[in-house]
């Protein structure tokens, strides 16, 4: 269903008002929520049409095809989350925002109006195709925000009073006894750039420039426009404050401490430094190749699906995401302590969407003491690989976690 208002000229093209979508796609309040804005493209593209909760489960949710509404709630509760970031859009907009967008309650479609503003915009971003597409002038100031906040905040640690730190819990004295100097690695995703389109264009499922053309999306848009070029200029918010996180906590404890986006990251220097990464494997090639070495594994996000390639006896075969109401859903992560390289220098992966509640997990008090436990209960073995699972509330408060399953990883590893 759809309400235009009288005051909408019916000379005005689709392509403006995709343009006002795409608008509200790259503000603020639907940048860090994905999901949000796939679904958001998802009803405004159908539009005017009888779409049923079956559909939008397996088209915009990515639902297998035996998705049963009747006993999955998960569209209703994203539609409740997507309706709860429309008014908050409109009230930091105020009146000012000419497309004004509303999904009834009890219903899943999209109705819209259009009022002419008394005084044109001076500027329009671009139409972005799909929800892939982010504008790149965004995503430059972004990274530089953020690499400056991390900066800052080094510095100011740097030039704080030295303090007497506290005894190293058993877990980081595992990571840092062999006093390597510490890279912490925030990476930075592969995104796929048009530049006579000012676009940048993200598939989730390439994480390596090369293969771009085994993207139908991709394909199709360089067909049109011509081969893409490799962009990683954006890094994420939630992986940022990981890193904040873990530069707050190990300053003090060891003598080198950096950070480094993964677009420059060496995979060579793991000889050298300690590392840690955080994020997601598809961001970086070198990451993705040493996580399919693991027990545990990201098999799909959004939803969010983790899998066990060695269940024991009782134990889940999969971890997947769920979503108990518009404001807290439950994420699935992986963190793995790997074996000392032939150098002696060890990694540590905090793997899924919410890298932030894994770093509390290994920096608060409560979190190092379930770790422990887990740890001792599974007899201590020298390296290991963990799924946590994390609630998270209004999108970045970490409101609990707790580990569910645990694998030692054999010495051999490197071999």
């Amino acid at each position: 269903m759809m309400i235009i208002s009288k005051k909408t000229p019916s000379s005005l093209p689709a392509e403006s008002l995709d343009d006002l979508i795409a608008q509200i796609a790259e503000t603020e309040t639907f940048r860090s929520a994905p999901m949000m804005r796939s679904l958001l493209a998802y009803l405004w593209k159908n539009r005017g049409q009888a779409v049923t909760e079956y559909a939008v489960g397996i088209d915009a949710l990515g639902k297998s095809t035996d998705f049963d509404p009747r006993t999955d709630s998960s569209v209703r509760v994203q539609i409740s989350r997507l309706r709860a970031k429309l008014k908050e859009f409109y009230e930091a907009s105020g009146d000012t925002f000419p497309l004004k967008l509303a999904i009834p309650m009890g219903r899943h479609d999209l109705q819209w109006t259009y009022e002419q503003p008394a005084v044109a915009a001076e500027v329009r971003s671009r139409t972005v195709p799909r929800v892939y597409a982010t504008a790149a002038v965004t995503m430059f100031g972004a990274v530089s925000i953020l690499c400056l906040l991390l900066f800052m905040r080094l510095r100011a640690l740097e030039a704080s009073p030295s303090l007497t730190a506290a005894p190293l819990p058993r877990f980081w004295h595992s990571f840092l006894s062999r006093s390597k100097p510490v890279e912490i690695v925030i990476p930075s995703p592969v995104y796929f750039f048009w530049r006579d389109r000012g676009l940048n264009v993200r598939d989730l499922s390439v994480s390596e420039f090369p293969k771009w053309p085994s993207s139908p999306l991709l394909s199709e848009l360089a067909a049109k426009w011509g081969p893409p070029q490799l962009s990683q200029n954006y890094v994420g918010v939630p992986e940022m404050n990981a890193g904040i996180r873990l530069i707050q906590f190990l300053h003090g404890r060891t003598e080198q401490l950096e950070v480094i986006e993964s677009r420059k990251f060496a995979a060579d220097s793991v000889a050298a430094r300690n590392t840690i990464f955080l994020g997601m494997p598809r961001t970086a090639a070198y990451l993705d190749s040493i996580s399919q070495k693991l027990d545990f594994y990201i098999e799909r996000v959004e939803p969010d699906l983790i899998r066990n390639r060695r269940p024991r006896p009782g134990e889940p075969a999969e971890f997947r995401q769920i979503d108990y109401s518009a404001d807290r859903i439950r994420y699935p992560g992986i963190i793995a302590l790997l074996p000392a390289r032939p150098e002696g220098t060890r990694s540590l992966l905090l793997l899924g969407r919410s890298p932030l509640s894994m770093a509390t997990m290994l920096t608060s008090t409560d979190g190092l003491r379930l770790t422990d436990e887990e740890w001792k209960k599974n007899g201590s073995p020298d390296a290991w690989a963990m799924v946590v699972e994390c609630d998270i509330y209004r999108g970045d408060t970490v409101a609990g976690m707790a580990p569910v399953s645990f694998h030692a990883i054999p010495p051999d590893f490197w071999k």
